[in-house]
């Protein structure tokens, strides 16, 4: 058996992009309003960050409107740091093949409200081949699941 070597988030996916059609089945639900992790090139939406890590709560497209996340894999941990930090709502999208790492158990798993595992493999733009080789995971924040996807919903019950 093979084991893993954390070899996921590296420098060379960071430019692979949410595929359109996703993303924009997500805005119909969501309306997202910021792109976190984006370039002027790639931007999801009409206000984005090319430098996340910057960004500070207090801006007001961040504290009232839903944000959207894809974080570069080799910042990972930090920008999911910073998203739920600085976002008041949103959701982002993640690998979901190692639950048992530090930044779900540290990070996403203490401060999301729900984890949404779509069926099937996320085919994102800018990878090579017909889907990635792990599977991906919507992450919440102070907004309702996705509707209209085919997958499972799991609901974080958060320690008071």
């Amino acid at each position: 058996m093979k084991a893993n070597n954390g070899s996921g988030n590296n420098e060379a996916r960071d430019s692979w992009e949410t595929p359109i059609k996703l993303f924009e089945e997500l805005d119909k639900q969501y309306n997202f309003k910021f792109d976190c992790c984006a370039t002027k090139y790639n931007k999801k939406c009409f206000y984005f960050a090319s430098d996340f890590l910057k960004t500070e709560k207090g801006i007001w497209i961040i504290n009232n409107e839903p944000g959207w996340m894809n974080p570069p894999f080799s910042k990972a941990y930090e920008m999911f740091e910073q998203f739920f930090k600085v976002i008041s709502k949103g959701v982002a999208i993640y690998r979901c093949d190692n639950m048992e790492t530090k930044i779900w158990q540290d990070i996403i798993l203490i401060h999301a409200d729900w984890v949404f595992i779509p069926k099937g493999r996320i085919c994102y733009e800018g990878m090579k081949g017909k889907g990635s080789r792990f599977p991906s995971a919507l992450i919440g924040v102070n907004v309702e699941a996705p509707k209209g996807l085919n997958g499972i919903v799991l609901h974080i019950r958060k320690k008071r």
